[in-house]
């Protein structure tokens, strides 16, 4: 079984990531260096590949702005993870060689680049980041429009948190310190807003929609006496409040209902352009980086980088 989550969100905030907590203590990570179109999502899709062939479940983490890319990945059962370690989400190891190590693909590129390609890389790179400074402006509009509308609704409903109450306490108290994780459900990406509907429903048999976004603030803490795990799910717009909390063991997932709007009608629409504009700058930027990558393709010895990928895989799996 493959779960997947996001790790990062283009938010009101500007790029928000959860890359740092990630893959937490259990496994060793592997951060993968390499330039635009150097294979580092095809490398870990061929990883992904092999462990599901082999049987073993995955951790699929994709990128918040191109889902068609992944940007990290986990195999609970070898105990090792991976990860695109470059910008927006550097990573570097914290003990290197005893938690962490770096997987180097840039050294199937043939550099440095030649003149006119570098110009073009140069400027494409601008341009693909001006565009993601716009994108985020907007987000950051739709974000304070939706702050506006949330004055029209009442704080906490206690009826809610009744509601939560009686569903956990059908639970059994558990010893032990709960495990906490952190993950986006969604993502604002070039493909318009996504919801990993399928992750939710493999994990979790029993969904409850909960009205009033500090319930699930709530929910979160009175959950930790009853979970093994909690997977508290960021709002990717707004990633200070929850999307959902998860209990993965006991299957249950305690999800935000959709804010009833309560504002005029002109103002919940210009929340929905600030949005909708900025998603299209984040589809022009996806189409920017795409030409981005190309610069760097006819660099790169993919034959070298296969073989590499092949060797590397036989020695995982072996």
């Amino acid at each position: 079984m493959d779960q997947t989550f996001f790790l990062a969100a283009n938010s009101g905030q500007g790029f928000y990531s959860l890359y740092d907590g990630f893959p937490g203590a259990s496994a060793f990570l592997h951060i993968i260096k390499g330039g635009p179109g150097t294979g580092k999502s095809g490398f870990m899709k061929r990883i992904r590949r092999a462990a599901q062939e082999h049987g073993l479940d995955t951790e699929s983490i994709p990128c918040s702005g191109d889902p068609d890319s992944l940007d990290g990945l986990l195999i609970p059962a070898l105990g090792r993870a991976w990860v695109d370690g470059t910008a927006p989400h550097v990573r570097e190891p914290g003990l290197f060689g005893a938690d962490s190590d770096y997987v180097n693909l840039g050294q199937f590129c043939r550099l440095p680049l030649h003149e006119r390609d570098r110009a073009r890389a140069q400027a494409l790179n601008r341009e693909y980041k001006a565009l993601y400074k716009t994108a985020y402006e907007h987000l950051a509009a739709a974000a304070a429009l939706e702050k506006a509308e949330e004055l029209y609704d009442a704080a906490v409903s206690q009826e809610e948190v009744q509601r939560v109450r009686a569903i956990l306490d059908a639970l059994p108290d558990r010893g032990g310190e709960c495990l906490k994780q952190r993950r986006f459900l969604s993502a604002i990406s070039c493909r318009g807003v996504l919801h990993m509907k399928k992750t939710v429903n493999s994990l979790c048999k029993q969904i409850y929609y909960l009205r009033g976004h500090a319930v699930l603030e709530r929910a979160a803490k009175m959950a930790e006496r009853k979970a093994e795990r909690l997977i508290l799910c960021p709002r990717p717009l707004r990633p200070e409040q929850l999307e959902a909390v998860l209990l993965p063991e006991e299957g249950i997932a305690l999800m935000r209902a959709p804010a009833a709007v309560r504002v005029p009608q002109g103002e919940h629409l210009q929340s929905d352009r600030a949005l909708a504009q900025a998603m299209d700058e984040l589809r022009e930027a996806k189409a920017l980086h795409d030409k981005l990558e190309a610069v760097y393709k006819p660099y790169m010895d993919f034959d070298a980088l296969t073989r590499h990928t092949n060797a590397y895989i036989e020695k995982l799996f072996s």
